[in-house]
């Protein structure tokens, strides 16, 4: 009894620890943590919103924002679709799925330095709770890896492909983590069972996933094949930036480990050094390297791309340092665990209550301002802002009309193609022109601080309602803070 109670406890403390990212984290990270989530989920539960070109060429699969709506229907059901729940609750969820990939790493590990160093990570922390199909793919792929076949590699127990299956389907490029490992456990086990047990298990993932997309999408649809066509083989990545192959190697992983970037150099190089003693280590320090290159030789390199390497970097790092024969005094492990945590904390807090803040904020007011207009007022809003810079319908919750600027990838592969966003921004006052004449203004305008000085003459008619805070450092076409706008006619 003793047992359970005490594995209960540590598992409602991770529970609580991870729930209080949910309430603390206020700010944004990446737009694919609404536009790839809750607005399609909203779609899907309330029949209107906004889907991105990914789902008009139907490379996204619908596993994720359909687990989603589900939430979202059980919530109107009981009329309890309020905007806050439909942004909180699935957070909820999230940070639940979290903590209990948490726990399931700490009884794999047997240590609870490594499950303190998983959980004081502050890039962890900051996307945990975050919609994102990286905050799943690292949660699926953490407990994944606590049913991988590590101590015996003959075992021929293959439950942990099921959810590599979905992962894979969901986020193709989970795949580039799991091939090396899935080749591992079938080169060192009965080849013949595991093969046929890897076909059962990947034809029903497959299966599964394409009848969820087909009946979304309305159409018979593979969308991992999709995926590979346009995104790698048409390198549709590149437009949403370019970054060095070293990227990841010098900021990629100094940002995502902090000061256990410096632990995890030593353990690398033990770990060449020592391979045989060092199994496992060496395994998945095989995968860190197989997927760090793979990764780096795309163009296009985001933090949380790497985010499901998490475990296996800590495993490697403590693991094979954990036996070296040095005397720590007292004072020197609480100084250690000083630096772990004040190393963590700062930018923890920073990046999740300060850094892009505003434009969460800003959508709040919005929403406040509408859900208070009368029926005869009219709602209509204008959101001039580098493309998907805010959530929409699932924080509005309401079917107003919005309008905001577009930034679709050259698909059709036009000359002298230019996106409406970059369009809007190489001339603020000439897109207005082009677009927007004195009868056909809208009740709203959101924009950056850093376009009213641009566009003076169409906000001549419009009172300035709001200013909030987004961020210290604004990247191109962003500003510091974020300004809404009402027509002055409306007040």
């Amino acid at each position: 009894m003793l047992p359970i109670l005490r594995k209960l406890g540590i598992l409602s403390r991770l529970i609580l620890w991870r729930l209080s990212a949910v309430f603390l984290v206020q700010t944004a990270h990446v737009p694919d943590e609404y536009w790839q989530s809750l607005e399609v989920a909203h779609r899907v539960a309330f029949g209107y919103g906004h889907l991105t070109w990914e789902w008009a060429a139907m490379i996204r699969s619908y596993a994720y924002p359909f687990a989603i709506s589900i939430l979202y229907r059980a919530l109107a059901v009981f009329s309890l679709d309020f905007a806050w729940l439909l942004t909180t609750l699935p957070r909820v969820f999230q940070a639940i799925l979290v903590a209990y990939a948490d726990y399931r790493f700490y009884q794999w590990t047997r240590c609870k330095w490594m499950l303190l160093v998983l959980c004081l990570n502050w890039y962890w922390y900051y996307c945990a709770t975050r919609t994102l199909i990286n905050t799943v793919e690292t949660a699926g792929t953490t407990i994944a890896l606590t049913m991988f076949p590590w101590k015996d590699s003959r075992v021929q127990s293959a439950k942990f492909l099921w959810i590599v299956g979905f992962l894979c389907m969901a986020r193709p490029t989970a795949a580039i983590v799991w091939l090396p490992l899935c080749a591992y456990h079938i080169c060192t086990g009965e080849r013949v069972a595991l093969l046929g047990r890897y076909a059962v298990i990947g034809a029903s993932c497959f299966a599964i996933s394409v009848l969820i997309d087909s009946v979304c999408y309305g159409t018979l649809v593979i969308t991992p094949l999709k995926f590979f066509q346009v995104n790698v083989l048409g390198s549709v990545g590149d437009v949403y930036g370019k970054q060095h192959a070293l990227w990841y190697i010098f900021i990629g992983l100094p940002v995502l480990l902090g000061p256990y970037y410096i632990p995890f150099l030593f353990a690398a190089w033990r770990i060449l050094r020592h391979p045989v003693r060092f199994q496992r280590e060496t395994v998945m320090l095989a995968v860190i390297g197989w997927t760090l290159t793979v990764y780096s030789l795309l163009s296009h390199k985001e933090f949380r791309f790497i985010l499901p390497l998490l475990p296996m970097f800590i495993c490697a790092s403590s693991a094979s340092t954990y036996h070296l024969k040095i005397r720590i005094t007292e004072y020197s492990r609480k100084c250690i665990l000083a630096l772990l945590v004040f190393s963590n904390l700062g930018p923890g807090l920073y990046f999740s209550v300060v850094h892009q803040r505003g434009t969460l904020d800003a959508m709040t007011l919005l929403r406040d301002e509408i859900s208070q207009a009368s029926p005869s007022q009219p709602t209509d809003t204008l959101i001039l802002t580098p493309c998907h810079a805010t959530p929409l319908y699932s924080h509005l919750h309401t079917n107003a009309s919005v309008r905001f600027l577009t930034c679709e990838p050259n698909l059709n592969h036009s000359a002298d193609y230019v996106d409406e966003a970059d369009r809007f921004f190489a001339d603020p006052a000439a897109w207005l022109d082009a677009n927007y004449v004195n009868d056909k203004l809208t009740a709203y305008v959101l924009v950056f601080d850093n376009v009213p000085g641009k566009i003076a003459e169409f906000l001549r008619t419009y009172k300035l309602i709001a200013r909030v805070f987004h961020t210290h450092f604004p990247e191109s076409n962003y500003g510091r803070y974020v300004l809404l706008y009402k027509r002055a006619t409306f007040e």
